[in-house]
C-alpha cells in the first residue's frame, strides 16, 4: 500500500482518487487515527466518501463479508458489543423511565445526557452538540460504548425516538469527523443517506462549537485511535408519559435523590453481608447489557447503515 501511495502522489488528481478509494475500502479497526489538526484547522467533513464497506466485526465475520455492500445489519453491530465496556446515559427527560430498569434489574451506574428532540426537529444541530456534557464526550473519547436511553411516543411503527434516530446519529457523525477526519459509516435518517446534509451542518458550525468537540480529541486512547471511531448505541421503548413533567420529576427524585441512593447502597451492603455468593452478577459489557435489556422489552438502535429501511433498499440491490 505504501508503494501505491508513493506512485500516485505525483499527480494530485490520482492521489485524491486513491485517497477516496482507500478510505472507502479499509476496515474501521485497521488504523484510522485521530485527525492531526489544530483547533482552527478545517476537517474533512464532505461526507461524500462515507461508506459502510469493509470492517472487522470483532472476529465474528471477515472483512470481505462487508466489502461488497454499503450497509451492515443491526445484528452485525450487536455482535461487537461484548468487546466494549458500557457507560450508560439517560436522555432527559423521557429516558428517565429507564432508571428503574438500570438500577434494579441491571444494577449499573448511569449518568445523564440531553439530546433534545425539539432541536433535532428544528435542525439546530449545533445546539445539540453544545448541550453534550463532559461525562459523555470523555466516555466516548476513552473508548467506552456510550449507551443512550430514551423513550418515544410519536412514531409507533418505527419506535426509536427522534433524539436517537436523528440526534445520536448526528452526534456520532460529528465526533468521528472532528476526531478522526471522516465518518465511519453512511449516516442514514429514515432510509436516506444524509452525508451531504450532515456535512453542510458541520461546516456551518461556529468556531466555538468546533473547538468544543476538538478539545476532547486530546483524550483519545491508543485503542480508540486504532479503532478509528466512537461507539454510540441507543436503547429505547415507547412511553405513555410524554410531556408529563410531574411523572418524570417524581420518578427522578425518588430514584436518584441522595436519600434514595444511600438507601439503595445500604440494601446492597446488607445483601452482600447476608449472602455474598447470591449477589447479582454485575453487567459490564455493552453486549451483556443490551441482551439483558432486550429481555426486559427494550430494543437496541445502532443507527447509520444498520437502519432497516436503508438495509432493505440497498440490500435488495446486491447481486
Amino acid at each position: 500500500m505504501r508503494a501505491c501511495a508513493s506512485s500516485v502522489a505525483a499527480t494530485p488528481r490520482a492521489h485524491a482518487r486513491w485517497s477516496r478509494a482507500r478510505r472507502v475500502a479499509r476496515p474501521a479497526r485497521s488504523g484510522r487515527t485521530a485527525a492531526n489538526v489544530s483547533d482552527d484547522a478545517p476537517t474533512a467533513a464532505t461526507g461524500e466518501s462515507v461508506s459502510g464497506a469493509a470492517r472487522d466485526v470483532g472476529g465474528s465475520a471477515s472483512t470481505s463479508d462487508f466489502s461488497s455492500r454499503p450497509y451492515r445489519t443491526a445484528a452485525e453491530y450487536a455482535a461487537e458489543g461484548d468487546a466494549f465496556v458500557a457507560r450508560h446515559f439517560v436522555n432527559l427527560k423521557n429516558g428517565i423511565e429507564a432508571v428503574p430498569a438500570l438500577r434494579d434489574d441491571l444494577g449499573v451506574d448511569f449518568d445523564f445526557v440531553r439530546i433534545q428532540s425539539t432541536m433535532c426537529e428544528a435542525g439546530d444541530m449545533e445546539k445539540v452538540i453544545g448541550e453534550l456534557d463532559a461525562n459523555f464526550l470523555l466516555a466516548a473519547a476513552l473508548g467506552y460504548s456510550c449507551v443512550v436511553y430514551d423513550y418515544g411516543s410519536r412514531d409507533k411503527k418505527r419506535g426509536a425516538p427522534r433524539a436517537l434516530w436523528y440526534g445520536l446519529e448526528f452526534v456520532r457523525y460529528a465526533l468521528n469527523v472532528e476526531w478522526f477526519g471522516a465518518a465511519d459509516r453512511v449516516p442514514v435518517l429514515r432510509g436516506k443517506n444524509v452525508s451531504r446534509d450532515f456535512s453542510k451542518k458541520i461546516r456551518s458550525f461556529s468556531k466555538s462549537a468546533k473547538k468544543k468537540l476538538r478539545y476532547y480529541r486530546k483524550f483519545l486512547t491508543d485503542d480508540v485511535k486504532k479503532h478509528g471511531c466512537v461507539r454510540l448505541v441507543g436503547v429505547y421503548k415507547l412511553t405513555e408519559h410524554d410531556d408529563d413533567e410531574t411523572f418524570y420529576a417524581t420518578l427522578l427524585r425518588s430514584a436518584c435523590a441522595p436519600r434514595a441512593t444511600e438507601a439503595l447502597n445500604e440494601e446492597r451492603d446488607d445483601d452482600e453481608r447476608k449472602n455474598k455468593d447470591g449477589k447479582k452478577t454485575r453487567l459490564v459489557s455493552e453486549g451483556a447489557c443490551v441482551r439483558a435489556l432486550e429481555a426486559l422489552g427494550f430494543e437496541a438502535f445502532y443507527g447509520g447503515d444498520a437502519d432497516e429501511e436503508w438495509v432493505a433498499q440497498v440490500g435488495g440491490k446486491q447481486t
